[in-house]
């Protein structure tokens, strides 16, 4: 079987294959699902738009991967929202139920997938690459917020990122668990300090 990197190498120097295309809509959503990885489920509102089969699909799907269409479904009703798209997704949640929950860093990535994807599609080339690369950072930013701050304290800091007023609540909590962490990530010696563990720890 050829790796997704020949193929791509092929492609880059003008060499097209063939290879057979879907029969449906939701033949192609549960193979993302079948895949099983994170990354590939973000590409699930580029296709829960179109119209499919609900039934259908579940019938193919384990309990997880059922949840992981649930939640991809609600998410998706979201970024249509946010972008204005139609979509007739409130009426297959209303009758199937569908009911998933979801933070909002998880809503963001799929998000920020959903804007590059679309991007892609087409455009300015040189626009595309500047575009690319800030929704590029937008996904690792997430990432690292992650691993360092819960999701209340994130939310907290986009407020002031935002220039948006906290409550008292807010500014005290702020204070209190979140200020010392950034001044000990924006220390240049912890900073030094960490590069060395990192470029070290293979010895």
């Amino acid at each position: 079987m050829l790796s997704a990197k020949l193929i791509k190498s092929l492609e880059k120097r003008g060499f097209l294959l063939e290879f057979p295309d879907y029969n449906s809509n939701e033949e192609i959503i549960i193979e993302i699902l079948k895949e099983n990885n994170p990354r590939i489920s973000l590409s699930l509102p580029l296709f829960l738009g179109e119209e499919f089969n609900y039934k259908k699909i579940i019938t193919k799907l384990s309990k997880e991967e059922k949840k992981e269409l649930d939640k991809a479904i609600i998410i998706s009703k979201k970024i249509y929202d946010k972008e204005k798209i139609e979509n007739n997704l409130k009426l297959i949640m209303l009758e199937k139920k569908i009911n998933s929950k979801f933070s909002e860093a998880e809503f963001k990535n799929y998000y920020d997938s959903f804007k590059e994807s679309r991007l892609n599609q087409g455009g300015n080339e040189q626009e595309i690459i500047e575009k690319q690369s800030k929704l590029r950072l937008n996904l690792d930013l997430n990432k690292s917020l992650q691993v360092l701050f819960s999701p209340a304290k994130i939310r907290i800091m986009e407020k002031i990122f935002n220039h948006e007023k906290l409550t008292n609540t807010e500014l005290k909590y702020y204070y209190r668990s979140i200020s010392n962490i950034n001044k000990a990530v924006l220390t240049p010696a912890l900073s030094d300090y960490l590069r060395i563990i990192e470029i070290s720890k293979k010895f």
